[in-house]
């Protein structure tokens, strides 16, 4: 599944794509709802059968809907990136949609805890680099708290994460959502240098460079 924006980076040569590889990367909640729910096919390569998913409350996700090719990207990224210098990010706009999914009236804590160890790993992160944010980001950040080409475009949620990742210093937010379409995919990068990826795009960009974190 090829999308304009990753062949577009792909295009480039290949030291400008290996040194613009995300490397600081924004989970959005769907993202992290997806790595949890499918878990044993993403880590550790267990599935029921190859031509569907069944999701924890039972739905089937077949072979090519745009959710299956999703979660096949997911696996591909994450099953050998072990030797790979990744951050992954959440904040609280992240628990925020975490703590609304409910199961028979009450939160999802197996969900809620998934967020805390992804939550634990960023707060890592942050205290390696001493809490310190760019200036650069941060200059990034409060041009984009007033950009009105960018969050009158947004959904009130989508926006929160953007901001969150631009905040963070993030060179790409994770996502399956609408928002990742190819127009703000260009527009959010050009101007804030944040790529707004799918799994699917992110695996495009990747790929070429997988062998190393092998």
């Amino acid at each position: 599944m090829k999308t304009k924006f990753a062949d577009d980076f792909n295009s480039k040569d290949p030291w400008h794509r290996y040194q613009n590889l995300p490397g600081r990367i924004f989970l959005d909640s769907n993202v992290l709802q997806y790595l949890q729910d499918f878990s044993e096919y993403v880590f550790d390569n267990y599935r029921e059968d190859k031509d569907y998913f069944i999701s924890p409350k039972r739905k089937i996700i077949k072979k090519g809907t745009r959710l299956y090719e999703q979660i096949i990207a997911l696996h591909d990224i994450f099953i050998n990136i072990e030797r790979a210098n990744f951050e992954f990010v959440v904040s609280n706009a992240v628990y925020d949609e975490v703590i609304k999914k409910k199961i028979n009236g009450h939160h999802d804590e197996n969900f809620i805890k998934w967020f805390y160890d992804v939550w634990d790993h960023w707060q890592a992160v942050r205290i390696s680099y001493k809490n310190s944010i760019s200036k650069e980001a941060f200059i990034r950040y409060e041009k984009a708290k007033k950009d009105k080409s960018l969050l009158g475009s947004l959904s009130r949620r989508d926006r929160n994460i953007i901001l969150d990742a631009i905040e963070r210093d993030c060179d790409a937010v994770l996502t399956v959502d609408k928002f990742a379409d190819t127009n703000k995919q260009y527009f959010v990068y050009k101007k804030y240098k944040l790529m707004i990826l799918k799994p699917t795009d992110f695996l495009i960009i990747l790929k070429p460079f997988q062998a190393l974190y092998m």
